[in-house]
């Protein structure tokens, strides 16, 4: 494997740095380019990279992230961020999950390392790779609630990584603080393919999008403080990360609950704090009302008992939409 050409942000000195890396020419004749911010600390120390809106319409973490870099002080910084503030530009600027072009796979979040010569989406993700991935020290891909009022707050991490990597990476997921931690599987993203490298990555999901402004408010903070925490875990920052009890759940113990009809969704755990109840089996969760007829079409029930850690608003849902997840009490652990 050949070595990764130096950054052109590697000799930055303590301070912010900002630029866009072109990546290809669009038919409306701009340019399409990525962003990257790169925060470089008065002390020595590793390279913790972020990516965010590597879907269009999972804007929340990177207000979060704006947040946080504007407070820190790079004079008790040891090390630098490198941040791809919105890996996606044309998934954005479309308020959708994937790149609106005309051929190839599509989803930024599937197609790490990426290929220079391939679509856009493969484009952008080699343009990534090359300028951030392979310099970093560790790395979180942070998502967040596209539309329809999603509520979540975990860290994902890759199931198929040796142990000692997995339990980095577990160590870096729970540094975050969040209510769960998700041992997942999500081949082809940057995370992943990081992984594969030998690298800590992991993938917080936290929040979504057009929320009242009091969730949104809880979690901007949540996402600020996870960040501290990881930065303290890293050795960024000076103290230590101190995880609260979390609730961990790998792929066995997770199940989504999506109506087989489309209509308008009575939700029955709408706020953020519903967030890791305990539900017991048969719990209604919410139901579907149809908007011609009026007639409940369908009632959304707990399989089992289990922690809920996926809700969203009441509102419009198609049929096969993500309305609930749980994670099942009798697999999920509890770490202290």
């Amino acid at each position: 494997m050949s070595s990764p050409a130096t950054p052109l942000w590697a000799d930055q000195k303590e301070g912010r740095f900002f630029t866009r890396i072109d990546v290809t020419t669009m038919l409306n004749g701009a340019i399409l380019a990525v962003p990257l911010h790169v925060i470089t600390g008065r002390h020595p120390g590793p390279t913790f990279g972020i990516i965010t809106n590597t879907h269009g319409d999972e804007f929340l973490a990177t207000i979060a992230i704006r947040e946080f870099i504007n407070t820190l002080d790079t004079a008790q910084l040891k090390g630098r961020i490198a941040l791809v503030s919105c890996a996606n530009p044309m998934a954005t600027a479309g308020f959708g999950r994937q790149t609106p072009e005309q051929h190839g796979r599509t989803d930024l979040h599937e197609v790490y390392p990426g290929n220079a010569r391939g679509n856009a989406t493969q484009m952008i993700a080699a343009t990534i790779t090359d300028n951030v991935l392979h310099h970093v020290d560790a790395l979180i891909d942070f998502h967040s609630g596209g539309s329809g009022g999603r509520l979540q707050a975990r860290v994902d991490y890759n199931t198929k990584t040796p142990d000692d990597l997995k339990q980095k990476n577990l160590a870096l997921a729970r540094a975050f603080g969040a209510t769960f931690v998700h041992e997942n599987e999500f081949a082809g993203s940057a995370a992943h393919y990081l992984n594969s490298r030998g690298v800590v990555a992991v993938n917080p999901e936290v929040g979504g999008a057009w929320l009242s402004p009091a969730d949104t408010g809880y979690y901007i903070t949540m996402m600020v403080n996870g960040l501290d925490g990881m930065l303290r875990h890293l050795g960024m920052l000076e103290g230590d990360a101190k995880p609260p009890r979390q609730l961990h759940f790998d792929l066995k113990g997770r199940r989504e609950i999506r109506p087989r009809q489309s209509g308008y969704l009575v939700s029955n755990y709408a706020h953020p704090e519903d967030l890791g109840k305990l539900i017991k089996g048969g719990t209604k969760l919410g139901e579907v009302i149809d908007l011609y007829s009026y007639k409940v079409l369908e009632e959304l029930v707990a399989p089992f008992d289990g922690y809920l850690f996926f809700s969203r608003y009441p509102g419009m849902v198609g049929g096969g939409t993500q309305a609930f997840a749980l994670a099942e009490a009798a697999v999920t652990k509890v770490l202290d």
